[in-house]
């Protein structure tokens, strides 16, 4: 799979990766990078601190994700997530320069109906934008909005973080005209030796644009 031209290339990890060496990871090329920092009503990732602060050392602009259930209260993960936030950054502000706006991974039904599922994230999404005072991402996959939820058109205003591997190009789904961020790949990585490949992302746009979105 070939990097997509003029983008920027980065990394997103969770506690699957263990411990990553940053520094490493930064020299190998990757300028941003995103952590889990929780899931669901409950569950905060045992690595999150420390890639949060292992990336803001190195100078890879850094974003933060919660793995969204639609089964939970909308309003309970929103409230772990910014504890994590919270935590990482010392208190306030949440996302201080340097910092992506948050992002929610939604690949996931739990029998819940679109409809609902929907409902939720628009929640989990205003109340993080109003929290942080950034637009959050949304992550999810092509098959996962069609088939899943119905390809609907709604939550397009929130940037499109597209999941779509070993493409050449990504299929976008619902009411996106683009994406922001494309997860496109799987490969080993220099400095993450716990797992045998990393999930790989691009930016699309300049450095100098990924700098501003991250308010710098």
């Amino acid at each position: 799979m070939a990097f997509p031209a003029g983008a920027q290339p980065g990394i997103d990890v969770s506690h699957y990766q263990e411990v990553v060496d940053w520094p490493t990871v930064h020299s190998a090329g990757d300028v941003f990078g995103f952590a889990k920092a929780s899931e669901g009503q409950f569950t905060t990732d045992q690595y999150f601190a420390d890639n949060w602060a292992g990336m803001k050392a190195v100078g890879v602009l850094r974003g933060a994700y919660h793995f969204y259930h639609p089964s939970k209260d909308a309003q309970a993960q929103v409230a772990l997530f910014l504890k994590c936030l919270a935590t990482g950054n010392g208190g306030s502000p949440l996302l201080a320069p340097g910092d992506l706006p948050a992002a929610l991974d939604l690949e996931i039904t739990e029998n819940v109906a679109p409809a609902d599922i929907l409902a939720g994230v628009a929640t989990w999404l205003a109340a993080v934008q109003a929290a942080t005072g950034r637009q959050p991402l949304l992550y999810t996959y092509p098959s996962f909005w069609k088939s899943s939820l119905g390809n609907p058109a709604t939550l397009a205003e929130y940037p499109l973080w597209i999941a779509h591997l070993k493409t050449a190009a990504p299929t976008i789904p619902g009411g996106w005209g683009n994406w922001a961020f494309w997860q496109f790949d799987k490969q080993p990585v220099d400095g993450v030796t716990a797992t045998p490949v990393v999930d790989l992302d691009a930016f699309n746009g300049s450095l100098g644009d990924l700098q501003k979105l991250a308010g710098q």
